[in-house]
């Protein structure tokens, strides 16, 4: 039997389920080689969520949080070893800037979440590209000096 990757309409169908599974999540995203097309034999599955902090921590008790990827593997039929998830509540500009250029949207609890969180992420990111200059400056200094 031949596996067929869904399509994202079809992801986008099936994550219709997520809330009665995932009730803080506000929004789930694909980003990554599978967002961009760009997969080999053993591409993972990136997925970038975004929750209600309140109703999460009225949710999850102990390590339930960690339930994420077992769910959400099980909802779109991909074994959970397969997938990376972040938290764009905690994403560094650099990461959110990523997932807000090259993401493909498969829930949102709101319309207009994903494009807010765009929005907010390219702020962010033009915001911080003084201090990510510097550092990389730091960094071949730092390399120079050892002779690298």
């Amino acid at each position: 039997m031949t596996y067929k990757t869904p399509t994202i309409e079809e992801f986008r169908e099936l994550a219709q389920q997520l809330p009665e599974k995932i009730p803080y999540l506000k929004m789930l995203v694909l980003f990554g080689s599978r967002a961009t097309g760009k997969t080999h034999a053993n591409s993972d599955w990136d997925f970038a969520a975004l929750y209600d902090e309140q109703l999460r921590d009225e949710s999850c008790r102990g390590f339930g949080w960690f339930e994420v990827p077992g769910l959400v593997g099980e909802i779109f039929n991909i074994n959970s070893d397969k997938i990376d998830m972040v938290e764009l509540n905690r994403g560094t500009p650099l990461l959110n800037y990523h997932v807000a250029r090259d993401g493909k949207l498969l829930y949102e609890k709101e319309p207009g979440e994903f494009l807010n969180f765009q929005r907010q992420a390219w702020k962010t990111y033009a915001d911080t590209a003084k201090f990510r200059k510097a550092q990389q400056r730091s960094i071949e200094l730092w390399l120079q000096r050892w002779g690298v």
